[in-house]
C-alpha cells in the first residue's frame, strides 16, 4: 500500500497525540517546559504546533475507582515531571503549592496521596498545559490514520455526540491509547450487560445497580471476579454497601471473591524490588539479548505489581473476615445477632469460569441473574452458581494501536501486518552459533503475550487469565504475530529503515515486552515523555 496524496488545506502541527491520559499530559508538559526555556534562552521554540486528540469529553482518569480513601501505591515524587526534571512546574509539589495545601500534606506524614488527589493532580496538571498553549480537543475518537506521500500523516477523527469528521496532518505521532476495559472470555460473550460491571466502570455502575433492587427483595447474592487490587478493593465497598441494605428475614447478603489462585497475595513494594521500576532497569530491559531473557525478567517481577494486593488492603479483608467469624460465634453460644451483621464474605479459590449466561427475570417477581459454571483449576470439578451482578477486576487490553494501525498503509510501513504484534527491540542481537541462552531452562509455555494486557492506573487490575478448555478462550495463540521494531526512545521503526523526511511514531504505554513493568504504570512517565520530547525536537 503506498502513500497517499497530501491534503493541503488539512491543518499541519509538528506533533499530535492520539489520546490524552498522564502519559500524554506528561508529553505535553514536557513540551511546556522546552516552551520555556527557549524563552530564557532566545532560540527557536520547538514543536509549537501541538494537538492531542481524547475521546472522553474532559480529562478523566479511573474514575470509576476513585474509592473513598483509596491509596496510590507509588510514591508522589513519581509524578508527571520530577524525575524528569524537579523544577518543572506541573510537579506534584507545584500542584499542592498552587492548592495550598503543601504543608498540611507534609504534616500528613505519608509518601502516598489518596487516589482522588492524585486524580485530581492529573487534572490540574491537564489544565495548566493548555492554559500554557496544548491545543486539546476532547470528545473526539480517531478512526483513521494515513501516510502522505509528502512526510507527514494525516490523522481523522471523529466528534462522538455530532459524528463531525476532521481530517488534520502531524509530521509526528504519539500513540497513547491507554487501556480497554477486559473481560474473562467466558463473561466476554454476554457483554454488554448492566450486571456484569467491569472495575473501570465501578462507582458509576455500581449506584444503579443498587438503585435498580428492590429493597423488599430477597438477599443479594454477588460475584467479584479476580485477585488484585481492584478486585479487593470492590469486594470491601460491596460489603459496606451491603451491610447497609436490609435483608429480609434475618437472611445475608454473599459477596464471593472467585480467582484462579490459592489465596490473595501481597504485593512486593521492597526497595530492591522497586527498582525494577526505575529507568536504569528500563536500559537493561531494552539491552538484553533475546525475549526470552526479557520474559524471564517479567515473569520475576510480577509480584511487584500484577495479581497481587497491598498489604493494608489484605489487612483490611481479612479483618472484616475474621470479624464475621466472631459474630457467628457470638450468634451459636447467645442466639443474639447484630442489625449490622447482613453481609458473608467467601473466597472461591482455585476457580476459572467456564461459561456465563443470563437467566431470565419471571412473572413472579424473580429477578434476572447471571448463572457462572466455574471449573475447578485443581480438581477439574463443574459448578453452578447465579448472581444477582458479577463484578470484574481483570485488567485491560492494550492493542487499540494495534487495531487502529492494521489494515492502514501507516500501519503496512511499520510491519503491522496482522491484528497481534511482537515488539522487538532495536537493534536486538541474535546469539552467537553454538551460544546457549540465558535462561535456557525457562518454559515457553508461560511466555507472556505479545501484545501486554496490563493496568495502566498505578495499582494492580490484572487479567483473569483464559481458561484453556473454555469454548469461549480466544484463539490468537495460533495466529502469527506482525514483528514491529521500537527503539529505546520508543519509536516504532520501519523494516526498511527509516530515511530524511519520514513521520516520526511513538508508542507509550504498550510496551512491556521490550521496556519493562514499568511501561503501563505511572512510575516512569516523566522520564520518558522527556526522552520522546529530546528526541523531537533535536530532528
Amino acid at each position: 500500500m503506498s502513500s497517499q496524496p497530501s491534503t493541503d488545506s488539512a491543518p499541519l502541527y509538528d506533533v499530535i497525540g492520539l489520546g490524552f491520559g498522564p502519559a500524554n499530559v506528561a508529553i505535553a508538559g514536557a513540551i511546556v517546559d522546552k516552551w520555556a526555556l527557549s524563552e530564557t534562552s532566545s532560540s527557536h521554540a520547538p514543536l509549537q504546533q501541538a494537538l492531542f486528540i481524547e475521546k472522553q469529553p474532559e480529562f478523566r482518569w479511573h474514575p470509576g475507582m476513585l474509592l473513598p480513601n483509596s491509596r496510590m501505591q507509588i510514591s508522589f515524587l513519581k509524578d508527571l515531571a520530577t524525575l524528569r526534571s524537579p523544577q518543572s512546574p506541573i510537579t506534584f509539589l507545584a500542584y499542592l503549592h498552587s492548592q495550598d495545601r503543601l504543608l498540611n500534606f507534609i504534616n500528613r506524614g505519608s509518601f502516598t496521596p489518596t487516589r482522588k488527589e492524585y486524580a485530581d493532580y492529573l487534572t490540574w496538571a491537564a489544565d495548566y498545559v493548555q492554559k500554557r498553549g496544548i491545543q486539546v480537543r476532547y470528545g473526539e475518537e480517531v478512526v483513521a490514520v494515513t501516510r502522505l506521500d509528502d512526510g507527514t500523516v494525516q490523522v481523522r477523527s471523529r466528534n462522538v455526540e455530532s459524528g463531525e469528521e476532521f481530517s488534520r496532518r502531524s509530521k509526528n505521532i504519539i500513540l497513547s491509547p491507554g487501556g480497554t476495559p477486559k473481560l474473562p472470555p467466558a463473561l466476554s460473550v454476554i457483554a454488554p450487560h448492566p450486571r456484569v460491571i467491569h472495575s473501570a466502570h465501578y462507582l458509576a455502575a455500581v449506584d444503579d445497580f443498587f438503585a435498580s433492587v428492590p429493597q423488599t427483595s430477597e438477599p443479594l447474592r454477588i460475584a467479584v471476579v479476580g485477585a488484585g487490587q481492584s478486585s479487593t478493593e470492590v469486594l470491601l465497598d460491596l460489603y459496606n454497601r451491603l451491610n447497609a441494605l436490609p435483608a429480609p428475614g434475618g437472611k445475608k447478603h454473599e459477596l464471593e471473591m472467585i480467582f484462579r489462585k490459592g489465596s490473595l497475595k501481597p504485593s512486593d513494594d521492597t526497595p530492591f524490588s522497586n527498582e525494577i521500576f526505575d529507568p536504569a532497569s528500563t536500559d537493561l530491559m531494552f539491552g538484553l539479548p533475546s525475549k526470552r531473557e526479557r520474559q524471564h525478567v517479567l515473569r520475576e517481577y510480577n509480584p511487584t505489581n500484577y495479581s497481587v494486593v497491598n498489604m493494608r488492603t489484605i489487612d483490611s479483608l481479612y479483618e472484616v473476615m475474621y470479624h464475621q467469624k466472631l459474630l457467628d460465634s457470638i450468634k451459636s453460644r447467645t442466639g443474639r445477632q447484630e442489625d449490622s451483621d447482613r453481609t458473608r464474605i467467601s473466597l472461591r479459590p482455585y476457580n476459572s469460569i467456564f461459561a456465563a449466561e443470563v437467566v431470565p427475570g419471571s412473572t413472579d417477581g424473580a429477578r434476572e441473574t447471571i448463572r457462572l459454571t466455574l471449573h475447578g483449576v485443581l480438581d477439574r470439578a463443574d459448578s453452578q452458581n447465579t448472581y444477582d451482578a458479577v463484578f470484574c477486576g481483570t485488567g485491560y487490553d492494550r492493542d487499540s494501536w494495534v487495531h487502529l494501525l492494521a489494515g492502514s498503509n501507516l500501519g503496512e510501513h511499520l510491519g503491522v501486518k496482522s491484528s497481534t504484534v511482537e515488539l522487538v527491540p532495536e537493534p536486538e542481537h541474535a546469539p552467537a552459533e553454538g551460544t546457549v541462552p540465558l535462561f535456557a531452562e525457562v518454559e515457553d509455555a508461560g511466555a507472556l503475550s505479545p501484545v501486554s494486557s496490563r493496568s495502566t492506573d498505578g495499582f494492580s487490575t490484572p487479567p483473569t487469565p483464559a481458561t484453556p478448555q473454555s469454548e469461549h478462550a480466544k484463539l490468537a495463540a495460533d495466529m502469527q504475530p506482525s514483528k514491529v521494531r521500537i527503539s529505546r526512545s520508543y519509536r516504532l521503526l520501519s523494516p526498511a529503515g527509516d530515511g530524511a523526511g519520514e513521520p516520526r511514531i511513538y508508542l507509550q504505554g504498550c510496551t512491556q515486552s521490550t521496556h519493562g513493568l514499568s511501561e503501563s504504570l505511572l512510575s516512569i512517565l516523566g522520564v520518558r515523555a522527556g526522552l520522546v520530547v529530546d528526541e523531537l525536537c533535536a530532528i
